[in-house]
């Protein structure tokens, strides 16, 4: 009686109230062997990661989306994407913002045949949603440089932005650009006692003909020398993907204030109290302009369902107002696996170090799991 019921009332309603939601996600997770600086699996008395096994999510998100046909080749376009954790657990304590309903891209806009399209709410900077060849690979996120079975650490600037207004231009032979602003809603009180305006700026510029791209990513964050944090970015990549093979190469420039914008945060609240103990005080630490360099080289072949992918990336010795910080890079190898068992379902496995100058202590990470799209 009750499914006749339901069934009728679905029946009733209006088929363009149900023809434009397109339901999608992905669930992808695996088990982990980790040993890296952020590990929730802690340090031995010397200060150096303990390593374990563990079963973790690697970003799993459920999606709805939408449009609407307005006429005259104008469209609504909507969207409401979360994440998801496989793995029982709901992210990091400190990356709250990233958990929960809502808290992908999700917006509203229009969007035009000829012009491209607009939108506002919680959207990705340009490196995030059209960017990361060099990172093609699953792994854990909990922290940016949580595992070291991706390139997580030349990442962790890709992100998302609230309060987000972002304009993506049509193709025009290959070129296309797109521009994201992020207002500052709180303009909180700074340490000078004036009013901040941390807005955020985003340019991304591309070029695509016939598998070769070329990317560039700029943002810009305002006042953020007042919060001790990251200040502009600029990240280049271009490769080649057609025929089987996939080549990728990636460069990047992070300046910011203090080490707010050091490749990898526990070690940075490392190298901080390392200058504070040599006489400098924090005001001068958050004052000071740190500026880091970093490089990625990926390649792939298909053979058949598998792909295999070597990566390489490369961060150079920090500076510090100008002044190199001895040992401060890394060089991260990593070697990965997919193997595509349908068009929706694939095997993953992967391999990677980061070894630290310095005699700090090598990072390792293994994965193997399995990735599901729908």
């Amino acid at each position: 009686m009750n499914k006749k019921l339901i069934a009728l009332a679905l029946a009733a309603l209006p088929a363009a109230a149900m023809a434009d939601v397109t339901i999608y996600g992905t669930i992808k997770g695996g088990i982990e062997s980790n040993k890296t600086y952020s590990s929730s699996l802690g340090f031995d008395s010397n200060g150096n990661p303990r390593s374990g096994v563990q079963v973790n999510d690697w970003i799993s998100s459920i999606g709805f989306k939408g449009t609407e046909d307005l006429g005259s080749g104008l469209k609504a376009i909507w969207q409401v994407e979360s994440r998801l954790h496989i793995d029982g657990t709901n992210g990091a304590a400190n990356k709250a913002s990233s958990d929960g309903f809502a808290t992908r891209d999700s917006f509203l806009g229009l969007a035009g045949d000829s012009w491209g399209k607009f939108r506002f709410g919680r959207l990705s900077n340009y490196a995030n949603s059209d960017m990361e060849q060099v990172d093609p690979g699953s792994y854990f996120g909990g922290y940016s440089d949580e595992s070291v079975a991706g390139l997580g650490m030349f990442t962790r600037l890709d992100g998302r932005v609230n309060n987000a207004l972002r304009y993506d231009s049509p193709n025009w032979a290959g070129f296309s650009f797109a521009l994201l602003y992020g207002t500052d809603e709180s303009r909180v009180t700074g340490t000078n006692g004036s009013r901040t305006n941390n807005q955020t700026w985003n340019l991304g510029l591309s070029y695509e003909n016939s598998g070769f791209f070329g990317k560039y990513n700029y943002e810009n964050w305002g006042d953020a020398d007042q919060l001790a944090s990251t200040k502009s970015w600029h990240r280049l990549e271009g490769g080649y993907n057609a025929n089987n093979l996939y080549v990728a190469l990636g460069y990047q420039q992070v300046e910011g204030y203090g080490f707010g914008s050091y490749y990898n945060s526990v070690l940075g609240a490392v190298a901080n109290l390392a200058v504070l103990n040599a006489g400098a005080t924090q005001a001068q630490i958050n004052a000071a302009k740190l500026k880091t360099k970093e490089a990625a080289f990926t390649v792939g072949y298909s053979f058949g369902p598998l792909t295999p992918y070597f990566t390489y990336a490369k961060g150079y010795n920090a500076s510090l107002n100008g002044t190199d910080i001895s040992n401060s890079g890394y060089d991260q190898y990593l070697l990965s696996l997919n193997y595509a068992m349908s068009k929706r379902t694939s095997v993953y496995t992967s391999a990677g170090t980061v070894k630290w100058k310095g005699g700090i202590s090598s990072e390792n990470s293994f994965g193997l799991g399995l990735i599901h799209s729908f």
